[in-house]
């Protein structure tokens, strides 16, 4: 692994434009994901083609049924105020993506096989800046420097497909929960289940054998059921080559399984959107962090439950995440979008037991720059009021701004200020200090090869 600790601060403005190009995201989904490259044609010139590197046979790979794309994001981000120090640092993730469709393949109607590996790298401004953030501030850090089996999976679709099953190597979020990440701030990033239940809701780039299925009830309207198999071990980052093979984990086997159900709406016409509602039930046993309760440890993971309570079986929680998008201002993407979600854990086993995010982008900003874009996002974690924490009861409170440039055909740019209104929860750190609200500034850069 090519992985140096980046333990002094960088340069992140304009520079790692270029270092992504010479080195070398979170996945998105539903409305906020732009429109996959055109296909390559042979007239196109270097910053116009959807490719860094061309088109290299893909397009003729993609008419055979093999769908290939490798893409670098990168963030990195400066805290101006906040925390203990000021610093930078820099983190991103490499990401590559095959996809087989077995009816041109094999003659399997309706079936594909897909295939994600990411290999992350970097630091975490909150531990080196000494933010004591629940959610992170550079959201693509995380679950270790490692190369990670994301995804490995058959789905078939039957019956003029209205009924798709799924089963392999799955993180929960690449089906249910909320699916967009264009922020910088974990708070607006991903499914919220997995950003405050992160001890058993393993979001993005970690995966876990699970089967699943998507029902139609409606052309707009869709049930869907996943089974997830409960294992701690899939979070190591001390044997990656385990954890990249398609295998469970041979040590210290599932501690049961995760559940989660979701009614999906999909309404059509120019104004689309997806509504999604749901909740989840994790049977594995856990100890009943009711009151006194929790006792607060590592933020974005959980808290570790006071061990002279009892013993109990089953987390739980709800959901809902909306993507809507709002005016049609121009032929393509242009135009208003929205997001809302909102997540709710059960009292007695979380540390961390709601998240809020809601926030507006706009597709096309000025006329002469049709794919430019800009975002603003605010949300708020909140701590349970059970848990023995300074912070307890508190919230924290990220704002985000961004604009996006197109700069190419196959890079983007997004410059990024958030600020983070009590840190931690009441804004205080372990010892009980209070601590400043932080300032970050960011530069997300995305390359697709």
């Amino acid at each position: 692994m090519l992985h140096r600790p980046l333990n002094t601060p960088r340069v992140w403005g304009g520079g790692i434009a270029l270092s992504s190009l010479l080195s070398g995201g979170a996945y998105a989904a539903d409305l906020w994901t732009k429109a996959p490259p055109v296909p390559y044609a042979e007239t196109d010139d270097f910053w116009t083609r959807p490719y860094l590197f061309g088109d290299l046979g893909r397009t003729k790979l993609k008419e055979q049924g093999i769908s290939l794309s490798l893409t670098l994001l990168d963030e990195a981000v400066t805290n101006l105020s906040g925390g203990s120090k000021n610093t930078a640092v820099n983190s991103g993730q490499l990401f590559f993506h095959a996809k087989f469709d077995m009816a041109k393949l094999a003659g399997i109607q309706g079936g594909t096989v897909g295939l994600t590996l990411v290999d992350r790298f970097g630091d975490n401004l909150n531990t080196e800046a000494g933010i004591p953030a629940l959610q992170l501030t550079n959201e693509v850090f995380g679950r270790g420097n490692i190369l990670r089996l994301t995804e490995l999976y058959y789905l078939q679709k039957l019956f003029d497909d209205r009924l798709e099953l799924k089963g392999g190597r799955l993180p929960a979020g690449s089906d249910f929960f909320f699916g967009e990440c264009e922020f910088i701030n974990l708070t607006f990033c991903g499914g919220q289940s997995g950003n405050i239940l992160g001890n058993y809701i393993y979001n993005w780039p970690v995966s876990q054998w699970a089967g699943l299925v998507h029902y139609k009830l409606t052309k707009e309207l869709q049930f869907s059921v996943g089974v997830f198999d409960a294992n701690p071990n899939y979070l190591t980052t001390s044997d990656s080559t385990v954890y990249f093979l398609p295998g469970i984990p041979a040590s210290n086997p599932a501690t049961g399984v995760l559940v989660p159900v979701e009614l999906t709406w999909r309404p059509s016409g120019p104004l689309n959107g997806t509504w999604r509602f749901g909740g989840w039930y994790d049977n594995a046993s856990t100890i009943d962090g009711g009151l006194p309760g929790i006792i607060a440890t590592i933020p974005g993971v959980g808290g570790v439950p006071d061990q002279n309570l009892g013993d109990q079986r089953g987390r739980y929680g709800v959901y809902e995440s909306i993507v809507q998008r709002l005016t049609v201002d121009g032929p393509k993407a242009e135009g208003w979008y929205t997001f809302l979600n909102t997540t709710v854990a059960d009292h007695r086993t979380s540390y961390q037991d709601y998240q809020i995010a809601w926030g507006v982008k706009h597709t096309g900003t000025f006329a002469w720059r049709p794919e430019d874009e800009v975002g603003f996002a605010v949300g708020t974690t909140h701590v349970n009021s059970a848990a023995l924490s300074p912070n307890a009861g508190g919230n924290e409170v990220p704002i985000e701004v961004w604009y996006g440039w197109q700069a190419t055909g196959w890079m983007n740019l997004k410059f990024d200020a958030q600020y983070v209104i009590n840190p931690g929860g009441r804004g205080f750190n372990a010892a009980g200090v209070k601590t400043d609200n932080a300032w970050v500034l960011g530069l997300r850069t995305v390359v697709q090869f």
